[in-house]
């Protein structure tokens, strides 16, 4: 299973936590992603996100905070933050930032790990004119909201429909080719922004919520199969409460959403979105599926549950490299 594209790391977030991606972790119970361990799992390209959380006003924000959904300023600020990082590991030659489809190629070089960069929830985003800027910057993908919801749509943890500035940022994006990403949307605005966007659509780090408690964190057959009639990807959440309901998850279960991903989308259109440190430890993932370095043992239980040869290389890399070479620009 090499090599291997990820469809959803924290990575700029992660820095701004005083992660220091350049070196091995010291404590490898409480975070596995870095650049080395990256490269030992065979992890060549990742889709790395711009995440910014909105919080009440009883505190000071952390940088990449902002004071709640109507601070536009605070959000764009964090958010830009987040994207100086992105160019700053890519100055010092530690990252490939992904532009273009050309960017995308040889991707089993030994160079340094290439990125294609994703707002996840798109409040920095001032409006859908500003959407330009970040494009500019190397933004190829976007998801309206976090499970908070945000100025443009619901979350999963925030119900409710599309606003009118997020059907305004959704023909942004379709004009400027940006990607709709759809982990984390409620189930209104999930519907409502398939019906309008007819852009590439994706859901980079998402379960089945059939295998599961209900929750709109989690895709529901009927959106899987959606997207799949849109030729969109998959990428499977490795959470371990994201993989199974009131008890610790196994590497079993991670294969057991990768089949009915597969079993409802087809092997084309599944891939990997571990989300790794995203708000989680090491140690809340499956046991031998805790950090980059194991992703080859999923490829070996995928293997050993009958998946064929041509479905895993789609799982490792195929599906997202297939959407990528669609949706980017030349």
């Amino acid at each position: 299973m090499d090599p291997i594209v990820d469809g959803h790391l924290d990575l700029a977030y992660l820095a701004e936590r005083g992660v220091d991606l350049r070196s091995p972790t010291n404590d490898p119970a409480k975070a596995c992603v870095n650049l080395p361990a990256l490269a030992a799992g065979g992890v060549r390209l990742a889709l790395a996100t711009i995440f910014t959380e909105s919080i009440d006003e009883a505190r000071d924000p952390d940088a990449w905070e902002y004071r709640g959904i109507a601070d536009v300023e605070g959000a764009r600020r964090a958010g830009m933050r987040q994207l100086a990082r992105y160019h700053e590991l890519e100055r010092d030659g530690k990252i490939r930032i992904v532009r273009r489809r050309g960017d995308l190629e040889p991707l089993d070089d030994a160079g340094p790990l290439r990125v294609v960069i994703l707002i996840e929830g798109a409040d920095p985003v001032a409006d859908a004119d500003d959407l330009a800027h970040w494009v500019e910057g190397g933004v190829r993908l976007a998801a309206l909201a976090w499970a908070k919801g945000s100025r443009f749509s619901g979350g999963n943890a925030a119900p409710g429909p599309l606003t009118r500035a997020g059907r305004e940022l959704l023909a942004s994006m379709a004009s400027l080719g940006v990607v709709l990403d759809c982990s984390h949307l409620s189930d209104e605005s999930f519907d409502e922004a398939l019906d309008r966007f007819p852009g590439r659509v994706v859901a980079s780090h998402s379960n089945c919520r059939a295998l599961l408690e209900p929750s709109e964190r989690h895709l529901r057959d009927d959106q899987i199969r959606r997207l799949a009639d849109r030729d969109g990807v998959i990428g499977l959440n490795l959470y371990g409460r994201f993989l199974a309901s009131g008890r610790a998850a196994t590497i079993d279960d991670a294969v057991r959403h990768a089949t009915r991903l597969r079993d409802l989308a087809g092997a084309t259109r599944v891939g990997l979105g571990s989300d790794f440190d995203g708000g989680f430890t090491p140690m809340e993932c499956p046991e031998g599926l805790r950090r980059p370095e194991d992703l080859r043992a999923l490829g070996a239980a995928l293997r050993a549950a009958g998946f064929r040869e041509d479905e895993i290389r789609s799982f490792a890399s195929e599906s997202w490299l297939r959407l990528l070479r669609h949706a980017l620009p030349r």
